[in-house]
């Protein structure tokens, strides 16, 4: 394990965890809540300092200390007491969605190790980072701060080796949420969507209202659409407009998830909550890493820029054509791989090199 360049006198103790936290998104809520379970089954006491968005709401939805991403002061504070910092889970190694927030994860990794933390990336996502310069920069600063990174799927893992990242131990995990174990329930002849905006979303939406329609009209499965995020509201109401005398519900991201017959979902989460409770599901993919676990869990998928209307309805049938055999299958070995994250969080805190 590389040295910290700062070493404090007194004794270490606890975690800070800095990830897209509180942005009232579910998908990150979940990932979040995945790794605290993983940390307090490695130690209920363990002391968590969590790097947010909204640091009152995560506080007190997640029982942890919060700082806000501009208190610095703070969470420098708290990473001089900390024996272990975790970056992640999540894509934060991206810069598709923002510039600002790459540089941002970046400096938090660098400045942990600063400050004498053990740095593990955990399940997360890996690019893309569509910059030269800014590829180079991320791969500097992990070949010279952090110490693992557990990466959630194969594409990730295979990214980093191709762009040069050599000095931290690289291992092959999966998506915290797929830790939590979830609500059983009785189906209620039901497709759930999960959507989202984005570009090239919006000239789909005839298609995806036809793909509820078909699910009505041939298995009698009425749709609900679950909100992961407040953008979400726009794209579906932008389908509803167009669904006529089909009868829908609206939910939010995991009320009464366990009653979906089938999903499809844009969102990622929204194919790992299905995963997790056991429903087929299908995925419309705007960016790799739905792509990427689409391959890894065997689930049928299309990109965005390929829907239609037929090829939305093709995809119901598959994922209604998906045994639950093949599904706990890609579960269990999800989870496995998934239990590489702890194991690693655990090591580092005992002071081991994983």
């Amino acid at each position: 394990m590389k040295e910290p360049l700062h070493k404090n006198k007194i004794a270490r103790q606890g975690v800070v965890i800095s990830g897209a936290y509180g942005l009232e998104n579910a998908g990150d809520d979940d990932t979040l809540r995945g790794i605290l379970e993983a940390l307090r089954r490695i130690d209920e006491s363990l002391s968590v300092t969590v790097i947010a968005h909204r640091p009152k709401r995560t506080a007190r939805r997640f029982q942890v200390t919060a700082r806000g991403l501009w208190n610095i002061p703070g969470w420098l504070l708290a990473m001089n007491r900390a024996s272990l910092f975790i970056s992640g889970g999540g894509s934060l190694l991206q810069d598709v969605t923002s510039r600002r927030s790459l540089w941002f994860y970046l400096f938090a990794i660098r400045m942990a190790k600063r400050t004498g933390c053990a740095v593990e990336l955990y399940g997360c996502g890996v690019g893309p980072i569509q910059g030269e310069k800014a590829r180079q920069k991320t791969v500097e600063c992990l070949n010279q701060y952090a110490d693992v990174i557990s990466v959630r799927d194969q594409a990730s893992l295979d990214t980093l080796t191709v762009w040069g990242v050599t000095k931290p131990r690289l291992l092959l995990g999966a998506d915290p949420a797929l830790y939590l174990t979830p609500r059983i329930g009785n189906r209620k002849q039901q497709i759930g969507f999960a959507l989202r905006p984005w570009p090239g979303f919006w000239i789909h939406v005839p298609d995806f209202a036809q793909a509820a329609r078909y699910a009505w009209r041939r298995y009698n499965l009425a749709p609900v659409f679950y909100i992961f995020a407040p953008e979400d509201k726009t794209a579906v109401q932008s389908v509803l407009a167009e669904l006529e005398d089909v009868p829908y519900g609206i939910c939010q991201a995991g009320m009464r998830f366990e009653r979906m017959n089938v999903m499809v979902s844009i969102r990622l989460h929204g194919l790992i909550f299905a995963l997790r409770a056991g429903i087929p599901s299908a995925g419309v993919s705007y960016d790799p890493k739905v792509d990427s676990f689409c391959r890894e869990a065997g689930l049928p998928f299309l990109s965005l820029e390929d829907v239609t209307g037929e090829a939305l309805c093709d995809l119901i049938d598959q994922a209604l054509d998906l045994d639950g055999e093949t599904l706990s299958r890609s579960l269990s070995q999800l989870r496995e791989r998934e239990r590489t994250n702890s194991r690693t969080a655990a090591q580092l805190l005992a002071g081991e090199d994983p």
